[in-house]
């Protein structure tokens, strides 16, 4: 789920897919990268986004003792351990955790263990909400989506036949 520019996020929920093999891969020294949706590392994904949006996975090979150095390819950029610990300029990020990146940076990125780190980003959109699912700078479009979830109001994606109910609301 990609969060819109203000100014777009009353347009129609649309669904994207791109098969695996058209998201672009590059090898770097220490990691083969994926770049699913924005451009990095010299590649570009065929996925649309309505704003400067940045998601790429980097699979690190285990032990390597490399690096990867992390371009300024977004004002606002983020990295998830996926599976395991990696580091950032040295310093120990635990698996699990979403660390910020300061803006026109360029750590070094390593994972001593190998594993897949996540890489996301974009041009700052402003405060936004989010609930399951549903992402908007107003709290009453988030529960106008949710009560058009609930009555089944969205349209069908494509091969779709299941039906997910909305996780119980909080307050």
């Amino acid at each position: 789920w990609v969060a819109l520019p203000e100014g777009d996020e009353d347009r129609m929920p649309s669904f994207q897919h791109a098969a695996a093999d058209a998201i672009p891969e590059i090898r770097l020294d220490a990691a083969t990268v994926r770049v699913f949706v924005g451009s990095a590392f010299g590649v570009e994904s065929p996925v649309e986004a309505r704003s400067p949006t940045l998601g790429a996975i980097l699979d690190f090979d285990v032990a390597s003792g490399r690096s990867v150095r992390l371009p300024p390819v977004a004002p606002e950029r983020a990295l998830y351990a996926v599976d395991h610990p990696f580091e950032v300029d040295g310093e120990m990020v635990d698996e699990f955790t979403l660390v910020t990146i300061a803006e026109g940076t360029e750590p070094e990125i390593a994972a001593p263990r190998g594993g897949r780190v996540v890489l996301l980003g974009g041009e700052p959109l402003g405060p936004r909400f989010v609930s399951w699912n549903f992402v908007s700078s107003r709290r009453e479009r988030i529960r106008d989506a949710e009560d058009d979830w609930l009555a089944q109001r969205f349209p069908a994606v494509a091969g779709e036949t299941e039906f997910i109910p909305l996780p119980p609301r909080r307050g």
